[in-house]
C-alpha cells in the first residue's frame, strides 16, 4: 500500500477532526496530534494568501474534501469546484459535502487535466494542497490554472523541492512517492517557470520545518508502515536535499 499521504484511500489510521477530514503532512507548529495540525495546514494556507470571502474556489487533488469543507463553512464562497482521482477519498469527499449541505459543482473525478474543461477567468482562486508535485507536465498544470483564474486571481500551492540541482539525477528514486520525473526543481527554477507564464510571485515559504520535520517526528508513533514512511521521508530530507514549500502567485 501506497503510504500515506500519497495514498488514495481514507487515512483511517490518523486522528480527524471531523467534519474537516484530511490528508495533507499537517502544520506542527506548537501542534502535537493530527487532528490539529491537519487542519492547522488548510488554515495556514487559507490565511498566507489572503483568502478571501464569497470567492470562487476550485481545489484540484481535493483530497477527502475536509478543506472544502473548511473553507465553505469559514470563508462562505460564491462557489466552490473540485478535481480529484475515482475512487475511495472521491466517494467519500461526496458523501462529506452531501452531509454537511455544502454544493462542490462541478466536481470532476479524474486527472489534473479536467482543468480544461473549465471556462477561462471563472476562478479567484486555484488551489492544490499537497497534490500538485504529483501531477504530470507540471508546467502545463501552471498554465492551464493561469487561463482558469481571474485577473488577480491566484493559484496557490505546496511543492516539494531540491536545494541541489546535482540531485535531479535521482529522480527515480521519487517514484515510489508518486512524483513524476521532472518535478523536482530548485526554488528558483519553479519561480521562474510561473513567471515565464505570465504570473506574479506574491509569496514564497519554506514549510520544511512546520510540516515535514513536524509529521516526521509525530510518525514515530505511528503504526508500523508510516513509522518507516517517516524515516524514509527524513533520509530523503537529509541525504537529497529535499525541502517543502507553500507558495502564491497572481494572475
Amino acid at each position: 500500500m501506497t503510504p500515506f499521504p500519497f495514498s488514495k484511500s481514507p487515512a483511517t489510521v490518523l486522528p480527524q477532526a471531523p467534519p474537516y477530514y484530511l490528508s495533507n503532512f499537517g502544520y506542527w507548529d506548537g501542534e502535537i496530534s493530527y487532528a490539529t495540525a491537519g487542519l492547522r495546514f488548510v488554515s495556514e494556507f487559507a490565511e498566507g494568501c489572503q483568502l478571501e470571502e464569497k470567492t470562487k474556489i476550485l481545489e484540484v487533488g481535493s483530497g477527502l474534501g475536509g478543506s472544502l469543507v473548511y473553507f465553505a463553512k469559514k470563508y462562505n464562497p460564491k462557489k466552490l469546484s473540485a478535481i480529484n482521482l475515482p475512487g475511495e477519498q472521491s466517494d467519500f469527499a461526496k458523501q462529506l459535502f452531501t452531509e454537511n449541505k455544502i454544493a462542490v459543482s462541478p466536481f470532476l473525478e479524474g486527472s489534473w487535466e479536467k482543468i480544461t474543461t473549465l471556462d477561462d477567468s471563472s476562478y479567484h482562486y486555484v488551489f492544490s494542497l499537497d497534490a500538485s508535485y504529483h501531477f504530470k507536465n507540471l508546467n502545463a498544470f501552471y498554465r492551464e490554472s493561469y487561463r482558469v483564474l481571474k485577473p488577480g486571481g491566484r493559484l496557490v500551492f505546496t511543492n516539494f523541492q531540491i536545494t541541489e540541482k546535482k540531485k535531479k539525477n535521482f529522480w527515480w528514486l521519487y517514484l515510489p512517492f508518486l512524483i513524476p520525473k521532472g518535478n523536482l526543481k530548485l526554488v528558483e527554477e519553479t519561480i521562474q517557470d510561473l513567471k515565464s507564464i505570465g504570473f506574479k510571485q506574491i509569496k514564497e515559504e519554506n514549510w520544511t520545518k512546520p510540516v515535514l520535520y513536524g509529521f516526521i517526528k509525530y510518525s514515530e508513533n505511528l503504526p508500523a508502515s508510516l513509522k518507516t514512511f517517516g524515516k524514509v521521508l527524513n533520509w530523503f530530507t537529509k541525504q537529497f536535499c529535499l525541502s517543502y514549500h507553500y507558495y502564491v502567485f497572481q494572475k
